[in-house]
């Protein structure tokens, strides 16, 4: 089940994991030609459907440790796809995290390929 993105369309986190199941490896091929890990792009695609959230509401969102999370989100933040917020150096996981506007515009590349690879092919006559 799909579930629609802030932006009111489909969720690319939804799309992306129904498409990497169904084209095994093809995902992963388009997540490294952008230069991320398919964990780290679970966060992106979050970040992107649902805008900024704490680092500990993403990682109770996505279903993992919150270590895990930050360590994902500074790979990302090391490659200026995502912005972090720091509250307090004592409550780093209640920083908040957003896309930056290279992480939209990549999250937004990846979703229309996914969309591209989604048509039928045209009939040739």
């Amino acid at each position: 089940m799909t579930r629609n993105s802030r932006h009111g369309g489909p969720s690319i986190a939804g799309q992306s994991a129904a498409n990497f199941i169904a084209r095994d490896d093809s995902l992963a091929a388009l997540l490294l030609h952008h230069g991320i890990k398919v964990r780290d792009f679970i966060l992106l695609s979050f970040l992107s459907d649902q805008g900024p959230m704490s680092i500990l509401r993403l990682s109770r969102v996505v279903g993992i440790e919150p270590a895990v999370a930050l360590n994902s989100l500074k790979r990302l933040s090391a490659v200026n796809l995502v912005l972090r917020e720091a509250v307090s150096v004592h409550e780093m996981y209640e920083s908040m995290a957003c896309l930056t506007t290279r992480g939209e515009e990549i999250a937004g590349r990846i979703s229309a390929q996914l969309h591209e690879e989604e048509k039928p092919p045209r009939n040739q006559e």
